[in-house]
């Protein structure tokens, strides 16, 4: 008995070492990497519809070896019962043995303990922060304060990779047709992502808070502080499955004066005219769906390039998943021209900036981001874009000027966060205030581009 239960206990020991090897077997094959911390950070946190997406896509090319897994285990199981049985015990031994090598030799036991407990950190951190930061001020000023009403919005939007929108003049294809139309908005050629993965990118461009130091936001309250300490509405509208998706997330919506979560991306913009009705001092932060994986943020006018991932599901094609990544982007640029298009009619001092949180890496049948320690260039070349208003330009002339001599310098995300405030005229304390850290300034300051890794730990420069 002694016997019996020693073995079925190594067996269920086994047993959850090839669950693991399952999900080590799913980024090897979906994404040609070992399994990160970051990737079970984003996998717990996510909500179940975008789990579902997620899984749904990696079923379809990783099942048949899901299946050789299974029929592998079922065998390591018949081996085991013989040797339970005493029958074979030279030949099942030998088996079990063999068949147990790839699942003990690659590192996913080791991997998701680390990242078991970078996730334990980061939640603990996540539960503290309203402690940490309670007392936390930016001592925000304005040196001017124009009697006109105002309105300025962070857009923040996810997986949009700058090679792919034709906005940049370099994209055979039409996928940003409504933008390239604008008259007062700026593309900007070389401006990187910070993090490849949204829990990272997103906590650094609301605090201002660089890779190098990324724990450290927990202490810092978000930009909609600073804006509130000089007057300001806020207003966070967030489609309900990026920033709320399950509550680990809320921590960075608490310093908004509103919070509204939409269904869907076509509800963001009916939002903002409501509250630019009500407000004269108003800054709003917009966070898509955007082009999530599996880039099914779209509608049937915007299904232009066939084969599509979704919509042509049976169909093979190498090029399938890039139609419906580009599809998705059409939509993307109908969804904030008509923000842009909605600050035009409030006819009052606006501005607007647009950035992605991270890019896309699209090969063939992979595609996704954030889950390599060597990422690819499509995962943090993103487009950074900036509108006003003409109310906007005629207060603030000068801003205006250096945002467009700024189009071609290299930038990165830890621009982003002076460059709101300062759009906007905000200082805040000397202690956090960098000169040459926004790009309506004249000149800009040069600083390396890092890029947090998977690991939420370490970072690279670019």
């Amino acid at each position: 008995m002694k016997r019996v239960i020693a073995i079925l206990s190594i067996y269920g020991l086994l047993l959850c070492i090839f669950f693991l090897s399952l999900i080590e077997v799913t980024t090897l094959v979906g994404y040609h990497n070992f399994f990160t911390a970051g990737e079970l950070f984003a996998w717990i946190t996510a909500n179940p519809n975008e789990t579902s997406d997620i899984a749904q896509y990696c079923m379809r090319f990783i099942l048949p070896y899901y299946v050789i897994c299974l029929l592998t285990f079922a065998l390591i199981g018949w081996g085991i019962w013989s040797l339970i049985r005493n029958s074979k015990t030279i030949i099942a031994g030998s088996i079990v043995l063999l068949l147990l090598l790839p699942f003990v030799i690659p590192s996913s036991p080791a991997n998701i303990f680390k990242g078991g407990y970078y996730v334990w950190r980061q939640i603990r951190n996540i539960r503290q922060h309203r402690n940490d930061n309670i007392y936390f001020k930016y001592n925000a000023t304005r040196s001017h304060v124009p009697d006109q009403r105002e309105i300025y919005v962070l857009a923040i939007g996810e997986s949009v990779r700058y090679k792919n929108i034709s906005i940049n003049k370099n994209y055979d294809r039409e996928t940003t047709p409504l933008l390239s139309r604008q008259t007062n908005l700026c593309l900007y050629s070389d401006y990187y992502a910070n993090a490849t993965l949204t829990q990272h990118a997103l906590p650094m461009l609301l605090t201002g808070i660089t890779p190098n130091h990324f724990e450290e936001h927990f202490k810092r309250k978000t930009i909609a502080a600073a804006f509130y300490e000089v007057g300001f509405k806020t207003a966070l509208i967030s489609h309900h499955a990026q920033l709320m998706n399950n509550g680990n997330h809320d921590y960075l919506a608490k310093d908004f004066d509103t919070l509204v979560f939409v269904a869907h991306d076509s509800l963001i913009v009916p939002e903002i005219n409501k509250l630019a009705k009500s407000n004269e001092k108003l800054f709003i932060v917009t966070h898509y769906f955007g082009n999530h994986l599996a880039y099914t943020n779209r509608t049937e006018d915007c299904l232009v390039w066939r084969p599509d991932y979704n919509a042509d599901p049976t169909i093979s094609n190498d090029s399938a998943l890039l139609n419906a990544y580009d599809n998705s982007l059409l939509y993307t640029d109908r969804m904030l021209s008509e923000a842009i298009e909605s600050l035009q009619e409030a006819k009052c001092i606006a501005a607007w900036l647009f950035v992605s949180d991270h890019g896309e890496y699209i090969n063939g049948n992979i595609c996704g981001h954030g889950f390599s320690y060597s990422p690819q260039k499509d995962e943090y070349h993103i487009p950074l874009m900036v509108w006003c208003s003409d109310e906007y330009k005629v207060v603030h002339p000068e801003k205006v000027a250096n945002a467009i001599k700024h189009q071609g310098t290299p930038i990165c995300a830890d621009y982003v966060f002076l460059s709101v405030l300062d759009m906007a005229d905000i200082r805040i304390d000397s202690t956090l205030q960098q000169e040459g850290m926004s790009i309506f300034e004249k000149q800009l300051k040069y600083k390396d581009r890092t890029l947090l890794l998977p690991d939420g730990e370490r970072s690279i420069i670019l």
